[in-house]
């Protein structure tokens, strides 16, 4: 990490020192970055996670090859299997492997019986079987030949004359005209054929698309993945979503898709589970998928879905009025059941006929089929608001209807509406009873497209930039309640308004804060950088909400997150006119950029900052500034300027009482900027100090000892390193920190390589690769897959050494960032 003194290990040396006194007292209180903070110099809250599961296949097979002294070449021989497969047992890319793999391998490990069985049980795959097929619809009526063709194309999946093929279907057609009924109806008659599971996940295509990553992660949970084991990474996810679903019978309802290239990587890699793929364009890129075109119903089937909606003894008492009705509908499904529920009950048919055909307007444009919907969704609303119990709710509809993305959770809804949690949730479900809006999960809802283009037709540039604004605060309270939970820093009390958190005081456990924030970051992201180019009021709200991201951002270490939104707000807050906001914004832009190792462009945000911090008169986080611009200068090799930063804030920890406890990060930084210089003997004195100012602080020891290891070998003395760097994992595993754990375990395993010790810095990579995957700690991944490639190429393994390179230089890229120089 890169965000303070001593978080990043790369160009640190220090001289031949008793590395002992680093490592004689103290327990971490590990974190996953250290910074010297704008407020309090406190750590910034990392990500609890519970007990680290080590109890895995590959874990297990590990431990056990060491125990019994076994390479794997050796290993292979023993059980009979190839040295790939016990390779691929190890990394995880295989977790479930066949109970005589299992058995040879237990075998040939010599394995007792407890061992034997908990092996046994690592291998067995998760029981629970996925069923999120929504309920199919009573009326479904017609469709005779595509429900033929696609149920028969199902029921050959994993048969003898298809054995390696996934079976795909992609059913097209027009917007309502009933794709996803037949799906799900198909999805049905077939369970028997699927005992794994069925998966239903709508992509959105005609609103706002599902990222093939974002849905892949829904996918995956659905599975059963805990969210913390789902890559960032699209071509990772993709192996493990496909590496999940092999050997299952699975079938995978792909909803509304955008395009072939969203859907690619959801399709099943393994034979034995089938996906349907619904989408209002031909997706003829999808190799090998049978594509089912669904048009209008025929006249006679309309009528009986008309009759399964209001009644058949309705429809056969008034033919003419019915058949009014379909054809005003435009024989569309989705228009003639919401065109149907508008019929009060014991109402003659007619009624509706006459409504359909007063609708001149809408009745003109009702021979296109989309407008057939628009002009039934326009009499839903209508017949709403004739309702005075649902007035609220059809109003509800055009507000929701302005919302961006379509898809939204409920505190959202309830922040553009004005309204309460609970009234909102009734005003949302009632939308949901008349088929205005869907609600995929609990608390979560979303407009079909057409539905919300529709609601949105008459809405003022007004109305749009109130509901705008709404979300905004909505998003803002969230992150200031976060900074409320825990614990503010005096710099930004002093700017902050308490109002700002007040709708999220319903919520008092911090988690439960950072959760929904986590679910919702890459709106929120999108939300900043069009408020930045909206109202003066927008602005302003954007760089409050820059400011807000300074708990949730490093608490789940979402750099990318927390420089884009500190990023945007910086194109609009002024130096001269807005000092203060000024300051919060670069300093927090400069921590985030450290933290993506970007160290040039981090000391030139935290330079700005300090010059802010001098026009606001704020001595201590002058000097929190200057500290972290020194540390900056340092990692980007510019240790001149970075010895003028940190005296200048070792002479105001001097003589400014409120900045004392910043001396412990100051002579850390000024130890490392000798080690930088070329100047090791100089080096012990200040480090002896950072120490002797944190031993009351395990927490704060703990990174100490990181950062001194981290110089010690930089400056090349691995062996000094090692002993200081094993005391900061171990109070770091007391201390349950897993992010702080992966970095040390990092660095110590560059430490055991610069001595030569590959077969131990191997096996404290994989832990700490195993940590930055489970937690989503993609910056960390890349390093450790770094330094994993490195060492198995001194090991002799190649292969794995370059898979490992060229996966760090994957990671890397997806997140639009490149490895440290």
């Amino acid at each position: 990490m890169a965000a303070g003194p001593g978080v990043d290990s790369r160009g640190r040396r220090v001289v031949r020192w008793d590395a002992d006194r680093l490592a004689a007292s103290g327990r971490a209180d590990g974190r996953s970055a250290v910074v010297v903070t704008r407020g309090s110099a406190r750590l910034a809250p990392g990500r609890p996670s519970g007990e680290y599961d080590v109890s895995g296949v590959p874990e297990l097979l590990r431990r056990y090859r060491a125990e019994a002294g076994l390479t794997q070449e050796q290993l292979a021989e023993r059980a009979g299997l190839s040295v790939e497969a016990i390779r691929t047992l190890e990394i995880g890319r295989r977790r479930y492997p066949r109970a005589l793999t299992v058995s040879s391998l237990a075998n040939a490990l010599q394995l007792a019986d407890d061992d034997r069985d908990l092996l046994e049980q690592a291998a067995r795959r998760p029981t629970e079987t996925p069923d999120r097929l929504p309920a199919g619809v009573t009326d479904f009526v017609g469709r005779t030949e595509p429900v033929r063709t696609l149920t028969e194309l199902l029921r050959r999946t994993g048969q003898p004359a298809h054995p390696t093929s996934v079976v795909i279907s992609a059913v097209t057609g027009m917007g309502g005209v009933g794709k996803t009924t037949l799906a799900v109806h198909v999805g049905h008659l077939v369970e028997d054929e699927f005992p794994d599971g069925r998966i239903y996940l709508n992509l959105r295509g005609e609103s706002e698309p599902i990222p093939p990553l974002q849905a892949i992660a829904v996918l995956l949970r659905t599975l059963g993945v805990p969210a913390q084991e789902i890559p960032d990474d699209l071509a990772a996810a993709t192996a493990r979503y496909r590496t999940a679903i092999a050997g299952r019978r699975v079938l995978v309802v792909l909803d509304d898709a955008a395009t072939a290239d969203q859907v690619a990587p959801l399709i099943p890699g393994t034979s034995g589970s089938a996906a349907v793929i619904t989408s209002r364009r031909l997706l003829d890129q999808l190799a090998g998928a049978l594509h089912l075109r669904l048009d209008v119903l025929s006249d006679d089937e309309a009528l009986q879905l008309l009759g399964e909606v209001i009644g058949a003894a309705l429809v056969a008492a008034e033919p003419e009025a019915a058949l009014t009705v379909v054809h005003a509908c435009g024989n569309l499904p989705l228009a003639l059941r919401i065109a149907g529920t508008r019929l009060s009950a014991g109402r003659p048919l007619q009624e509706l006929a006459d409504r359909l055909a007063d609708a001149s307007t809408r009745l003109g444009e009702l021979a296109d089929g989309e407008t057939g919907v628009r002009a039934s969704i326009v009499l839903s609303i209508d017949d709403l608001r004739s309702v005075a119990a649902d007035r609220d709710a059809a109003d509800a509809f055009g507000v929701l209807a302005l919302l961006d993305p379509g898809e939204f959770p409920l505190r959202v809804a309830a922040a553009a509406l004005g309204r309460t949690l609970d009234d909102t949730e009734e005003l949302l479900d009632r939308l949901v009873d008349v088929q205005l809006l869907e609600a995929p999960t609990l608390h979560r809802y979303r407009l079909h497209d057409l539905v919300r283009a529709v609601g949105r037709e008459g809405a003022s540039t007004q109305d749009q930039r109130l509901v705008g604004e709404r979300v905004l605060r909505c998003y803002l309270a969230m992150l200031w309640r976060a900074d409320e939970l825990a614990g503010e820093a005096p710099m930004s009390a002093a700017w902050r308004d308490a109002a700002w958190a007040e709708e999220a005081r319903d919520l008092t456990e911090l988690e439960e804060v950072l959760d929904w924030l986590d679910a919702d970051r890459t709106t929120l992201v999108e939300l900043v950088r069009r408020a930045v180019r909206g109202t003066a009021e927008d602005r302003q709200l954007a760089v409050r909400i820059a400011v807000g991201m300074n708990v949730f951002g490093p608490a789940r270490q979402r750099w990318l997150e927390w420089r884009d939104v500190n990023r945007a707000a910086a194109e609009v807050v002024e130096l001269r006119t807005d000092p203060v906001s000024a300051a919060l914004v670069r300093f927090d832009l400069g921590l985030a950029l450290g933290e993506l190792d970007d160290f040039s462009a981090a000391a030139d945000q935290l330079a700005l900052a300090t010059e802010a911090a001098r026009l606001i008169g704020q001595p201590r986080f002058l000097t929190s500034s200057l500290v972290n611009l020194a540390h900056m200068l340092e990692q980007a090799d510019r240790a001149p300027e970075g010895f003028r930063s940190v005296h200048e804030a070792l002479e105001l920890i001097a003589r400014e009482p409120e900045a004392a406890d910043l001396g412990a990060w100051a002579q850390l930084t000024l130890g490392m900027l000798y080690g930088r210089n070329g100047e090791p003997e100089r080096q012990l004195e200040p480090f002896e100090r950072a120490i002797a100012l944190v031993q009351d602080d395990v927490n704060v020891l703990c990174r100490m000892r990181i950062s001194a290891g981290s110089s010690l070998r930089e400056c090349g003395q691995a062996a000094a390193a090692i002993p200081v760097l094993l005391a900061a994992v171990d109070g770091i595993r007391e201390q349950d920190r897993w992010g702080v754990l992966a970095e040390a375990l990092c660095e110590l395993g560059a430490a055991y390589g610069d001595l030569g010790r590959h077969t131990d810095a191997l096996a404290v990579y994989l832990e700490s690769l195993d940590i930055a995957v489970s937690r989503e700690l993609w910056h960390r991944e890349a390093r450790v897959r770094t330094g994993l490639g490195h060492t198995y190429l001194a090991l002799g393994r190649s292969a794995e050494g370059r898979e490992q390179l060229a996966l760090a230089e994957e990671v890397y890229a997806a997140h639009g960032t490149t490895p440290p120089g």
